[in-house]
């Protein structure tokens, strides 16, 4: 199991002919592995580092040592998975509900939540929602027009939130 301490991970999935679609951009607090570690099954999804980061790792050995002598964090793994499958749910809804616009500002507002300055090209962003990096241009270019974002090298300025999450539940 791997726990992020620092930094950002792409999570992908393989989709048709195993072409890795990215599905979620994990923050610091992000823990992965314990659906395999548990179910004894192999991994769905991959990881790769976005940014330089920091990884904690907890063997399946020390895992099945601390719930065996320990049954009482059992819930604690249970809360984990079921906030993994939270996520997985939430972005299956709005990749199926959302406009390309409402989910390029859901995944702003999430990437900048601590600081109004997101690194990340258009391209990975693209790769976050979804789309091509046209669709995510067309849509970065009508925030900038309202204001809402500045662009510069490989960053994303959110100059008016206000913008964003006006935007963040279109249909």
């Amino acid at each position: 199991m791997y726990g992020l301490a620092s930094g950002a991970l792409e999570i992908t999935f393989p989709l048709v002919g195993d072409e890795p679609v990215t599905i979620h951009r994990a923050e610091p607090g992000f823990w992965i592995g314990d659906a395999a570690q548990f179910s004894r099954r192999p991994r769905m999804i991959s990881i790769a580092a976005a940014t330089p980061v920091r990884l904690l790792r907890v063997t399946g050995a020390d895992l099945d040592r601390l719930l065996t002598d320990s049954p009482r964090f059992w819930r604690c793994f249970y809360d984990l998975s079921s906030r993994n499958v939270e996520t997985a749910l939430t972005l299956l809804g709005e990749s199926l509900a959302l406009t390309v616009k409402a989910r390029v500002c859901r995944r702003l507002l999430s990437l900048a939540e601590h600081e109004a300055e997101v690194t990340i090209t258009q391209d990975d962003l693209a790769k976050l929602v979804g789309v091509t990096r046209a669709t995510v241009r067309r849509a970065i270019a009508e925030l900038a027009a309202e204001g809402g974002v500045e662009t510069g090298y490989r960053t994303l300025r959110l100059s008016d939130v206000a913008v964003l999450r006006r935007h963040k539940d279109e249909q």
